[in-house]
């Protein structure tokens, strides 16, 4: 009781003080909506909606049930990207698809970013190089792999869930669509919310100087990876004096960890499901650190 009751202590100061700020730097605030409504606008509705749509509807009809529990989101969060893997694990879990112990098990390696982002995005657009593109994807998704056979092994032990779905009373396919429209608006509201919050958190700590405060561009980019990973690759780029190899090591590492927002993003989309935010950290931070491991041993064979 004690630690819920500090929660929201420290959640209502956070947000005092994040009003605080967009009092004293309303120009600021906007211009960080602008940018993360048009980012969201330009890219991700058109990138994440129709899977959104396809996957709510797959699961509203059942047709997740007949396959493998850990295929599907595995798969739409390789085609899709961040954060699908999340939500598509959430939703088994509110539906008693799969277990609390399952719903952990599964995170450690369905919590990925999208091929066409790390390819063409951060690749070709950063890095000017669809080859390293291709390194950090196969690097980040193996590590998603390892990481997933790492967390598996931790719950082996563990008897597996009898859950079984929930039967849906609603057995009109037409009105199915339109919640499954709706869910998909409703995720991606959420989405939305993260991205402008953390852009301008972004934008407020270099508009403060507290990035100038980190002495090498490495590091600077590092602590801007922490936050928002699209940030930090962008900075990664833009060392210099360091290696093609170690930029694409580290981008893996950045991706893999996903940032705060994404990480935010995954966790209101697993509200429910028994997975803990600690929990959730640790899994990005191995995927992180497996990641980059064979990312250096790729650009060893590669190189």
């Amino acid at each position: 009781m004690k630690r819920k009751k500090r929660n929201f202590i420290i959640a209502g100061a956070l947000t005092s003080a994040c009003c605080l700020f967009m009092v004293l730097f309303p120009s600021v605030a906007v211009y960080s909506a602008q940018k993360g409504i048009s980012l969201w606008v330009t890219s991700v509705l058109p990138a994440l909606l129709p899977f959104f749509i396809c996957a709510n509807f797959l699961n509203y009809m059942g047709a997740v049930s007949l396959i493998r529990p850990s295929l599907f989101p595995f798969a739409m969060s390789v085609l899709s990207g961040y954060p699908m893997g999340a939500k598509i694990i959430g939703d088994m879990r509110r539906e008693n698809v799969i277990s609390p112990r399952e719903a952990k098990r599964m995170i450690s390696f369905c919590s990925t970013s999208g091929p066409t982002f790390m390819i063409g995005a951060v690749g070709v657009g950063m890095l000017g190089s669809a080859s390293a593109g291709v390194l950090i994807a196969a690097a980040h998704y193996l590590g998603a792999m390892i990481n997933g056979v790492f967390y598996s092994l931790l719950f082996s032990g563990g008897e597996r869930s009898s859950a079984r779905p929930i039967k849906r009373k609603n057995s009109d396919l037409l009105e199915l669509f339109t919640e499954a429209i709706l869910s998909a608006f409703k995720s991606l509201a959420v989405i939305l919310a993260y991205i402008v919050l953390f852009m301008f958190l972004t934008d407020l700590l270099h508009m403060s100087g507290a990035f100038s405060w980190i002495p090498y561009q490495l590091a600077k980019a590092a602590a801007k990876g922490f936050f928002e990973m699209t940030v930090g690759c962008g900075a990664l780029s833009e060392c210099a004096g360091l290696s093609f190899e170690w930029i694409c090591i580290l981008a893996a590492m950045i991706l893999s960890w996903g940032g705060l927002s994404i990480i935010g993003q995954s966790m209101s989309m697993l509200s429910g499901s028994g997975v803990p935010l600690p929990y959730f950290l640790l899994t990005k931070l191995t995927h992180s650190i497996f990641a980059g491991l064979i990312a250096f041993f790729l650009t060893l064979c590669v190189v």
